[in-house]
This record gives structure tokens, sequence and C-alpha cells, in this order.
């Protein structure tokens, strides 16, 4: 008889980092060292057949600086990252993530969400004035990886 012993899971572990060479697939660092990616059939603007699988914690990005104008003064927004020129800043007051577009003079929001993000992900479209943005975080304290087709 042969009986295989499913890994336990370790309690506490926590997404500490997430990247992507563009906005999908999705590598989720965990706080116990542990990597897995996340993978998605996109097509025609529609996410499915979600796949979580264990990775290799390969390939990850450091963290972009932002290249475009500051929140203005007297807000308190934490820089979570950039990509693709999009820009995501944490208020961390509100627990919401406000992204900015690609090329912006000054600050100006493209979205906000009622999500506290960790990381940001991302690819323009080369035709359009739109692209794809992925974002890491937690909304209602539960893991949560969200990818929006947005225009600007």
């Amino acid at each position: 008889m042969y009986a295989s012993r499913r890994p336990r899971p370790v309690r506490n572990a926590h997404v500490v980092a997430a990247w992507s060479p563009g906005f999908l697939p999705v590598t989720l660092s965990l706080s116990d060292g542990r990597c897995y990616v996340l993978q998605a059939n996109y097509e025609g603007g529609t996410l499915s057949n979600g796949r979580l699988r264990k990775s290799r914690c390969d390939g990850q990005r450091n963290a972009n600086k932002p290249s475009f104008p500051s929140p203005p003064p007297g807000r308190t927004l934490r820089f979570i990252g950039s990509a693709w020129g999009y820009g995501a800043w944490a208020d961390d007051e509100a627990r919401t993530t406000i992204i900015t577009p690609p090329r912006a003079t000054t600050f100006q929001p493209l979205f906000t969400t009622q999500m506290t993000s960790t990381a940001i992900m991302a690819m323009n479209s080369p035709d359009s004035p739109g692209g794809n943005v992925t974002l890491v975080g937690k909304i209602k304290d539960r893991l949560t990886v969200v990818t929006l087709e947005v225009g600007y």
C-alpha cells in the first residue's frame, strides 16, 4: 500500500512580494520562503481557468521608483510600486489603493480600489491607450489577486 503525505500548510505564512513579466502569470512569494505561480487563461478581456502551482522563487524584480509626480502635499500615501508607467499608492488609513496612469505630468488617479495592495504588475497595449493592471493585496483580510483591463 502506498500512501502519500501532503505537506502541511505553514500557519501565519503571508505574501511578502509578488512579481510578473507583464500582468500574468504572477509569482507570489510567501514569508516562509515558498513561492507559487498564479496562471490563468486570458481571452477577449476575460480571465478563466485560474490555477496555482508551487514554483521556484526566480525572477524577482526590484521595486521600481516612481517616474511620475508624487502625491500632492497633505496626502499620506505610501508608494507601493510601478509597472509599465502605472503607479500604485497605498492610503493605509482608508485601506485603499490609488493607481495613476502612465505618462501623467501631475498626480492624477486613474482608479481607486477598496483593497490594501502590496504589489502591482501591468502591461500596456501596443496599439491603444490602455492595458492590463494586476494588483496583489487583501480585501477584507483575504489574499486577493485582481486583473483589470484599463483605458486612459
